[in-house]
C-alpha cells in the first residue's frame, strides 16, 4: 500500500463491529468528527475491503463472529506492514494490549469508561493517519550508545574471549553505583567489588555460570570505592556473535540495599513477635491458673478477714510478687492500714494518709487502678523487701460505687508487670471486692447487729415528697418491688384525691407509671413505678434495705437499716449526696429480733416472680384480703393492666409459695 492510496482513500474509516445497537454510537461520534464511516460485521468482510479498496484507517472490536480483531490485525499487516489499524473494545486486558502491540497495531484503545470513548477514539484515528509511514523511527547506533550511557541501571560489559574477563565498557549509573571512576575499573575484572562480607555461595553461582556461558542472576554484598558495603543485585547474561560463539557479557547491577535491609527488619519483627506471642501465652497461661486459684478460695471464705488473707497468701506464691496487702480507709483517722498480707513474716506496719500521694492513696481516692515501676515505688517498701522491687500495682477493690478497701502488690526485683497482667490481676480485685460484697449482703440476715439510719428529706425529691409539697397531703410507703429490668415499683398510702395525685404525677419526669390501687375510709393506695431508684440500689448494694418513707407537706423521713459492716459513714455520704436535702438525723445500734423476719423475707422474694410479688403485694396494699374487702380481683388486675384470671394464678402461685416458706 502506497501513500497515494490512504490519501486518496481521504477520511473514510472501516469500522468492524457484529453488534448495532454498540456501533451507533461509534459511527456517530466518527460521522460528527468529519469521518466517512463503512461499518462491516466480520473480519472476512473486513479483510475483502482492505484488499479491494483500503480506507485511509480500520477501526475493529475484538470479538468477531468468526474471529477476533487481533487476528484481522496479522491478517492486515501480512499485506501491509504499516496500515493505520485501532482495536476499540471492552473486552481486552493487559494481555491483549501487550499481544496487539507486538503485532503492530497503531493504536489500543479501551472502550470504557463510556465517558472517554469520544476523546480517545478520534485522538486514536488523528494519531494513526497522522502517522503514516512513521510509525516507528529508525533506532540508531548513536541512539543505543546513548541508551546504555544514560540508563539509570548500572550496565557493564566484559571481554568474553579473555581468560579473566576484563569490563571493556561502564556507564554512568555503574560510577556513581560502585563509586569508581570509569579509568580505574576498564581491564579488571568486577570481582574487585567484593569483600569479606560478600557471599561466596553466590560468587560461585556466578563464576559457574559465566564459565558455562549461562545466564545468572544473584543478590550479594559488594563494596564502593570508600568501602562502604551495599546489596547488589546483579544479573549477567552472555552475548554471542552471528557464528553463535560467546564474545561477551553484560551485566546489569542494581543497588536494593533498601529492599533487603526492609525485609530483614520485616523478619527480625516476625521474629520478635513470635517470641512475644510465645511468652504472653506462657504468661497467659499462668495468670489464668492464678485467677482460678484466687476464684476458688474466695468461693471457701467466710469472713472478710479470710477474703483477705486467701488473695494475699495466693499472689506471693508465684515467683513475681513479693508482697500483697489489703487495707482499707479508716474514716476516724483518714489513713489506710494493711488489715491482712502476706510475703513478709514481721507485722506489716503501714499508716498512709488517705488523701495522700502514695499509690494506694491514689487508687482508693480515684477508683482507677494504679501501676508504678521499680524508680517510683515509695521508699518505704526498700525495708519491707531489702532484695529489691521491680514495681508496684494498687487495685481498688470497688463494687458499683462501694469501695471496699484497696490490693497492693509489689513485684520482686526481676518482674514486670505487663499490660496482660495487669488486666488479670484487676480481674483478682474484682473477684476479691465481689466476695467482699456478698459477705456484708449476707451480714444483714446473720447478723443479730444492725444499724439504723435515719435521714430528714425536704425539696422536690424523692417523688413522694415532692408530691407531698405539691397536693399538701401526707404520704406513707406501703410496700416496694424492685425488677431485674431495672424498674422499682413503691406503694404509697395518701389521704389525697386519687385524681389528683395521678394528674401530679403525670407532670413529673422521675415517675414512669402511677395507678390507684384501693380506695377506702378517705385513704388511696397509690402504685408509683420508676426507672431504676438510686435509693433503692443503693442499699442493695450494701446488704441494706428501707425499713420506712413518709412525707406530709413536704418535709420527709427516711429510715434504713444496715450490717455494720457496710460503712455507715459511706452510707450516709452517698445518700445525701444522691437525694438533695436528705440530712442525716438519727444514727443507731440494735439488735434485731430472734425470729430473724428479714431472714425468712429475703427467702420468700427469692421464690417470687416480679409478677407474682406484684400481685401479692397490690392485693395486701389494696386490702383485698381484708373483710369486708376493699377491693376485687378485676380492679387489681386493672391496675395491673392484666387480665383477671391471670392476677388470680399470679397470686395462687405467690401464696402458695409464702406458706411452704412458712409451714414447709
Amino acid at each position: 500500500m502506497t501513500r497515494s492510496d490512504r490519501v486518496g482513500a481521504g477520511r473514510r474509516v472501516l469500522y468492524v463491529d457484529p453488534d448495532e445497537e454498540r456501533a451507533a454510537p461509534v459511527v456517530d461520534v466518527l460521522g460528527d468528527a468529519g469521518y466517512e464511516v463503512e461499518r462491516v460485521e466480520t473480519a472476512t468482510e473486513a479483510s475483502e475491503v482492505v484488499a479491494t479498496d483500503p480506507p485511509a484507517c480500520v477501526v475493529t472490536e475484538q470479538r468477531l463472529p468468526d474471529g477476533t480483531g487481533l487476528e484481522l490485525l496479522r491478517d492486515v499487516r501480512e499485506r501491509f506492514a504499516e496500515f493505520p489499524f485501532i482495536i476499540f473494545t471492552a473486552v481486552g486486558d493487559e494481555h491483549l494490549a501487550s499481544d496487539a502491540i507486538s503485532a503492530g497495531v497503531s493504536d489500543y484503545i479501551p472502550r470504557d469508561p463510556p465517558e472517554k470513548q469520544r476523546g480517545a477514539l478520534l485522538d486514536g484515528v488523528e494519531t494513526a493517519l497522522a502517522a503514516g509511514d512513521r510509525r516507528f523511527a529508525a533506532v540508531t547506533e548513536e541512539l543505543k550508545d546513548r541508551a546504555m550511557d544514560e540508563a539509570p541501571v548500572g550496565i557493564t560489559i566484559a571481554d568474553g574471549k579473555r581468560r579473566d574477563t576484563p569490563l571493556i565498557y561502564v556507564n554512568e549509573a555503574f560510577e556513581e553505583l560502585a563509586g569508581y571512576d570509569e579509568a580505574d575499573v576498564l581491564g579488571r575484572n568486577c570481582n574487585f567489588m567484593q569483600g569479606d562480607d560478600s557471599s561466596e555461595e553466590k560468587i560461585a553461582e556466578m563464576a559457574k555460570a559465566i564459565g558455562a556461558g549461562e545466564p545468572v542472576s544473584v543478590e550479594l554484598v559488594n563494596y564502593t570505592d570508600d568501602g562502604d558495603e551495599f546489596w547488589n543485585r546483579v544479573h549477567i547474561a552472555p552475548i554471542h556473535d552471528d557464528d553463535g560463539e560467546l564474545t561477551h557479557y553484560v551485566g546489569f547491577q542494581e543497588d536494593v540495599t533498601d529492599r533487603v535491609e526492609a525485609e530483614r527488619e520485616a523478619k527480625r519483627q516476625a521474629e520478635r513477635a513470635t517470641a512475644e506471642r510465645e511468652k504472653v501465652e506462657a504468661l497467659l497461661a499462668r495468670l489464668d491458673g492464678l485467677v482460678t486459684d484466687v476464684t476458688s478460695d474466695l468461693l471457701g471464705a467466710e469472713t472478710r478477714s479470710a477474703v483477705e488473707s486467701a488473695v494475699c497468701d495466693r499472689l506471693v506464691e508465684t515467683d513475681e510478687y513479693a508482697l500483697a496487702w489489703v487495707g482499707e480507709a479508716d474514716p476516724a483517722t483518714d489513713t489506710i492500714r494493711p488489715g491482712n498480707w502476706a510475703g513478709i513474716s514481721e507485722p506489716l506496719e503501714l499508716e498512709l494518709a488517705a488523701d495522700g500521694d502514695d499509690p494506694a492513696a491514689r487508687a482508693a481516692q480515684t477508683g482507677t487502678v494504679q501501676v508504678v515501676d521499680a524508680g517510683a515505688v515509695p521508699d518505704l517498701y526498700a525495708d519491707l523487701v531489702p532484695e529489691g522491687v521491680g514495681g508496684l500495682a494498687a487495685l481498688p477493690l470497688q463494687y458499683g460505687d462501694v469501695s471496699y478497701g484497696v490490693l497492693v502488690v509489689v513485684l520482686r526485683a526481676d518482674a514486670t508487670l505487663a499490660e496482660p497482667e495487669q488486666r488479670v490481676l484487676s480481674a483478682v480485685a474484682q473477684s476479691t471486692a465481689m466476695a467482699l460484697h456478698d459477705l456484708t449482703s449476707q451480714r444483714l440476715l446473720s447478723s443479730d447487729d444492725v444499724i439504723e439510719l435515719s435521714f430528714s428529706l425536704a425539696g422536690d425529691e424523692p417523688f413522694f415528697v415532692g408530691l407531698s409539697d405539691a397536693l399538701g397531703a401526707e404520704f406513707v410507703h406501703a410496700g416496694t418491688i424492685t425488677r431485674d429490668d431495672g424498674e422499682t415499683t413503691f406503694f404509697f398510702e395518701t389521704d389525697a384525691d386519687p385524681g389528683t395525685v395521678v394528674e401530679a404525677a403525670e407532670a413529673r419526669l422521675d415517675i414512669l407509671a402511677c395507678t390507684p390501687v384501693t380506695t377506702g375510709d378517705g385513704r388511696t393506695v397509690v402504685e408509683f413505678t420508676v426507672g431504676e431508684s438510686p435509693l433503692v440500689q443503693l442499699l442493695l448494694d450494701r446488704g441494706g434495705r428501707i425499713t420506712g418513707m413518709s412525707a406530709d407537706s413536704g418535709t420527709g423521713e427516711l429510715t434504713v437499716e444496715i450490717p455494720p459492716e457496710a460503712q455507715p459513714r459511706t452510707v450516709v455520704e452517698a445518700v445525701e449526696d444522691r437525694i438533695p436535702g436528705a440530712d442525716l438525723s438519727a444514727y443507731r445500734e440494735h439488735e434485731q429480733p430472734a425470729d430473724a423476719r428479714q431472714d425468712v423475707r429475703s427467702r420468700i422474694e427469692k421464690r417470687l416472680t416480679d409478677r407474682q410479688s406484684t400481685a401479692l403485694q397490690t392485693a395486701i396494699v389494696g386490702g383485698f384480703f381484708k373483710w369486708p374487702r376493699e377491693t376485687n380481683g378485676e380492679n387489681l388486675a386493672d391496675a395491673m393492666d392484666i387480665g383477671r384470671s391471670t392476677f388470680h394464678q399470679h397470686l395462687r402461685a405467690a401464696q402458695r409459695k409464702v406458706f411452704e416458706e412458712l409451714y414447709g
